[in-house]
């Protein structure tokens, strides 16, 4: 009986943990086309029970680092379509693995024998969920924003709430100015501010993007 049980459950585990791919990559509405605005297009959709909100797990097959997560922003019958919220540099592509969680280990089957049935522990939170990101471009040279990127930043507090906590991401970069990348930060803050956030941080780590332009990173954590 125990095995039986047992047999279900992981069963049920399996399925519903089975990883969906990623059947498409699109670049919606004017240029340019920046690298955060990409839809990526997630099979089966409502086939599959993905709704509008879901987050979702992205890693490469084959291999163990997650890539950052996708928020369905759309979903039906045979395909999802979704925002993509990076934790590194890295972007997806088209056939990489889509996951709802990750599968913990079940217990060896010799301690089944002598012992009730083990309960698998619910996941423990993290101290603090990874941030809702946007990137920016800045010209070579240049520290004003573009109305584009104003537009962007309205887009973003707007959906995101004027709560929680901000900052901006302005890698050192070498062959940038120190005294440029301090006026890029600048320039965001007082963006942010015009839109009534008064307290944003300043972050400055190495990171890269795609492009010729030079990236900084709006971060938001409710």
């Amino acid at each position: 009986m125990r095995w039986f049980l047992l047999s279900l459950c992981l069963a049920g585990l399996l399925g519903a943990e089975a990883p969906l791919h990623i059947v498409a990559v699109e670049r919606r509405g004017p240029p340019p086309y920046e690298v955060a605005d990409r839809i990526y297009g997630v099979g089966s959709g409502l086939d599959q029970g993905l709704r509008v909100g879901d987050r979702l797990l992205v890693k490469r097959a084959g291999a163990a680092v997650i890539l950052g997560h996708l928020r369905v922003i759309e979903s039906r019958p045979g395909r999802a379509n979704a925002l993509f919220e990076p934790l590194d540099g890295s972007y997806p592509m088209k056939g990489d693995l889509v996951l709802r969680s990750e599968l913990r280990h079940l217990p060896a089957a010799s301690s089944l024998d002598p012992a009730p049935l083990v309960v698998l522990p619910r996941p423990q939170a993290a101290s603090e969920p990874p941030p809702r990101e946007g990137v920016l471009y800045f010209l070579p040279g240049r520290s004003d924003l573009s109305v584009g990127g104003v537009r962007k930043l309205e887009a973003w507090v707007e959906s995101w709430g004027t709560e929680g906590r901000w900052a901006v991401q302005v890698p050192a970069t070498k062959g940038i100015k120190p005294e440029l990348q301090k006026l890029r930060a600048e320039s965001l803050q007082a963006a942010l501010r015009a839109l009534s956030i008064e307290l944003v941080t300043v972050e400055m780590g190495p990171r890269t993007a795609e492009g010729l332009n030079h990236p900084t990173w709006v971060r938001h954590w409710d």
